[in-house]
């Protein structure tokens, strides 16, 4: 009876009742006969549901209440013995799942990544897995109907000579070659040259220890030259009278690109996350700027006026209205500053060049600061505005961070750039701070976040009383008036 045709009963071992409706909603799409679908939300209660009812499929995520990671696979493996499982998991857990499939589970699903389609084949290559490896210990007359027939590709070699020794139709079909022509040749063949030294220590593994059993991912290549992946699940057996490699093989090529392909997604929806950020903050800095200095400011001057006013009606000097008027003065002074530091720089009229070191002469003049500015080697008349606005940006938010935090009094700016590359290096002789603990500010967040706007790399170096040296690349593409 095929799978198809059997009703499977099904245990699906989750606690999060939103994952566990969707992956119900998949097995319904999937058109397979279930007999019934057993729901554990604890490894205990798992254990319990397998204690008392016949089970033929798991489906298991790994955070459970009782029990988290690899140690929930083990203590649900301990009391379903022969029973296939499938591992839930996450992007972040791809490691602790091929951790459990190396120590015996069938396969693996990534939570909201997998429809219906993928759902059926895992689950169908999960059965017949299971069946072929089961079957194998039972007869070998079982085995070889199995082998033969069996919709996953297998490949038999020698574990000296790394000769292939058999293969399955289906193995036929995914690389191109008929029988004859995979007897010809070693496994050392099928697999791309990156992965050969990785091979010959797989093999010498398995000649001179107790390592029975792996599973892994290899990268190999068929008849036409195509990449494949392959999550091979590779078993020590001995075959007419010589040890051998048993290779079951799982073309999850498809699974792969998928994920690259949403980890790009997810890169690209960041970046485009961070651009409306930062015109959000723009138009933020020039609104609050334009209410700081056409309203705010103009309340204060009015102020001074009604004081003076005030001061001449009584005919003498009021010491409280002189020093109310230097504190209004003061406060003038400072939004002024503010007003400035908010306003996007003249970068249109001046370049970015001469807006750092507007920049800077701000700084200098209101902190004892030896600033060492270099842009000999920096020509900016192809770059876009926006651009360039990131990068001035970039250099005031770090030499806020210096100001706030550092304790320095030297710092060094270097500006430079390649036919290839923006260079911008910002170092302080301050007292430096450990990268590993977490920041209250939000300083290193927003260099970073511009920084990736534009496909650079930012690297920091620092460690307490070290200072502190942030260095950034921006590419250019192989047109220089467009960034990359």
């Amino acid at each position: 009876m095929s799978l198809h045709q059997q009703p499977l009963s099904i245990m699906i071992v989750e606690d999060n009742p939103g994952d566990l409706y969707l992956l119900e909603e998949s097995l319904a799409l999937t058109g397979l006969q279930v007999a019934r679908i057993y729901k554990a939300r604890s490894v205990q209660e798992a254990i319990r549901l397998l204690s008392e009812y016949y089970i033929n499929m798991i489906l298991l995520d790994l955070s459970l209440p009782d029990s988290t990671g690899f140690d929930s696979f083990v203590h649900i493996s301990e009391y379903a013995s022969g029973i296939p499982i499938i591992v839930l998991t996450g992007l972040a857990d791809m490691e602790m799942a091929l951790e459990t499939m190396a120590n015996g589970a069938q396969d693996y699903l990534i939570k909201g990544e997998y429809d219906e389609r993928l759902l059926l084949k895992s689950i169908q290559y999960s059965v017949e897995r299971n069946r072929i490896l089961e079957s194998l210990r039972e007869s070998s007359e079982s085995y070889r109907n199995l082998f033969f027939n069996n919709p996953l590709p297998i490949i038999i070699w020698d574990i000296q000579s790394f000769r292939v020794l058999e293969v399955n139709e289906a193995a036929q079909s995914q690389y191109g070659y008929n029988r004859d022509e995979f007897l010809s040749k070693t496994v050392l063949e099928l697999g791309h040259e990156s992965e050969y030294t990785r091979l010959l220590e797989t093999a010498r593994i398995f000649r001179d220890t107790d390592l029975m059993k792996e599973t892994a991912l290899w990268t190999h290549l068929n008849k036409s030259g195509d990449l494949i992946i392959m999550d091979i699940s590779s078993h020590k057996i001995e075959y007419k009278g010589n040890l051998a490699i048993l290779a079951i093989h799982n073309d999850i090529t498809e699974t792969i690109q998928l994920q690259e392909k949403l980890e790009e997604e997810k890169m690209l929806k960041q970046k485009e996350l961070n651009e409306a950020i930062i015109k959000v903050q723009e138009k933020e800095r020039n609104e609050i700027s334009t209410e700081l200095h056409d309203n705010v400011n103009q309340q204060l001057t009015v102020a001074m006026m009604y004081i003076a006013s005030a001061q001449q009606q009584l005919g003498t000097e009021s010491e409280l209205l002189t020093q109310s008027q230097q504190f209004i003065l003061n406060a003038i002074e400072e939004i002024r500053k503010l007003s400035q530091i908010l306003v996007t720089p003249l970068i249109k009229h001046f370049g970015l060049s001469k807006a750092i070191e507007g920049l800077l002469d701000d700084v200098n003049a209101v902190n004892d600061f030896d600033v060492d500015y270099r842009c000999d080697s920096f020509y900016e008349k192809d770059i876009p505005y926006e651009f360039k606005l990131n990068i001035f940006r970039i250099v005031q938010e770090q030499m806020n961070n210096i100001i706030k935090y550092s304790k320095a009094d030297e710092v060094s700016i270097v500006l430079a750039r390649t036919e290839e590359q923006l260079l911008l290096t910002i170092a302080d002789n301050g007292v430096g701070f450990d990268l590993n603990m977490p920041r209250k500010g939000v300083g290193m967040h927003n260099i970073s976040s511009r920084t990736d706007v534009y496909n650079g790399s930012l690297e920091i170096n620092t460690s307490p009383g070290n200072g502190c040296r942030i260095h950034i690349k921006f590419p250019f593409n192989s047109s220089p008036a467009v960034m990359a």
